[in-house]
């Protein structure tokens, strides 16, 4: 490594801001709406919606278990 020439660049030196831009619903929230501001979550029974396909395989399975046992 005698021979290369290691370019460290200083970050103090670059000005663009690089970072992601955030244009989420949420930090329009956090941003505008204040930090007393409370966003309420609907209520849904989707909880129990996503979990019938799970709960038909685990009969099924318990089913066929019994059967061979």
């Amino acid at each position: 490594m005698s021979d290369e020439t290691v370019h460290k660049v200083d970050p103090r030196s670059i000005h663009v801001d690089h970072r992601k831009k955030d244009t989420r619903r949420d930090a329009w929230d956090r941003d505008y709406m204040g930090d007393h501001y409370v966003k309420t979550e609907p209520t849904s029974t989707k909880q129990v919606s996503n979990a019938a396909p799970v709960l038909v395989f685990a009969f099924f399975f318990v089913c066929l278990l019994v059967m061979i046992g």
